[in-house]
């Protein structure tokens, strides 16, 4: 087995999707205000003033409103659904909950996996730090089937891990090759010199043009990207 993970069932929230600080946020900044409006609207209209003692009740709602800001450092962002099987790729068959579907056999092959547990989340300046990893798609379709499977990529290294196998199963032709396969493979690794053996095997075999494949590859340095022109292409 090169890779495996586990299949993560999506379920879409009945209401607004809020992590536990973003709770305690909207709770406190939006009871602060209705408090200090209506101790505004007392003294205003009926002429009466508050006594300190009725101020401090507001200082405690932003020191609640606080509080968030340090807990969402910790926090993850909410799961919403299970998880239920595994997905694994072996070296001619990939394998959903044990059911095998040779590579071969495989249409309209899309795969997204570049979501990891513990990663930042496009929203951790305001809301949870972490994200889930579940953000990752498979989709194909299997003798007229269409499947499509979410599932969950644990850490960093496990996304190291998929993506090497990915260019492992596009180098070795264990699925006819198409160019948009390359897309599968993401922006950090194609840095990697794994992804550019594997363009560097493409040229060569004239499936895409120097060019095409000299312009996939993230070269480090203008030495690197000078020895895969010298290499690759003469």
């Amino acid at each position: 087995m090169l890779f495996s993970a586990t299949v993560f069932i999506p379920k879409k929230p009945r209401f607004f999707n809020l992590s536990r600080s973003e709770k305690l946020s909207y709770f406190s900044l939006g009871t602060a205000m209705l408090y200090g409006l209506s101790m505004l609207f007392i003294e205003h209209f009926f002429d009466y003033r508050f006594s300190s003692y009725f101020y401090y009740p507001l200082a405690i709602l932003f020191l609640f409103h606080a509080a968030t800001l340090f807990l969402r450092l910790t926090e993850f962002e909410n799961l919403n659904g299970h998880f239920d099987g595994t997905i694994a790729f072996s070296e001619d068959f990939l394998a959903i909950n044990g059911i095998e579907y040779k590579y071969s056999e495989l249409e309209n092959l899309v795969i997204y996996g570049n979501s990891f547990s513990g990663e930042k989340t496009k929203n951790y300046r305001y809301g949870p730090m972490y994200g889930n990893g579940v953000e990752n798609l498979i989709s194909f379709t299997h003798k007229g089937i269409k499947i499509e499977r979410h599932f969950q990529l644990n850490s960093e290294r496990h996304l190291d891990e998929l993506q090497n196998t990915l260019i492992h199963i596009i180098t070795e032709e264990k699925i006819p090759f198409k160019k948009e396969y390359l897309n599968f493979i993401n922006e950090e690794h194609r840095s990697y010199i794994l992804f550019e053996f594997l363009i560097g095997k493409l040229i060569r075999e004239k499936k895409i043009d120097c060019k095409e494949g000299f312009n996939l590859i993230k070269f480090n340095s203008n030495e690197e990207s000078k020895e895969f022109k010298i290499k690759y292409c003469p």
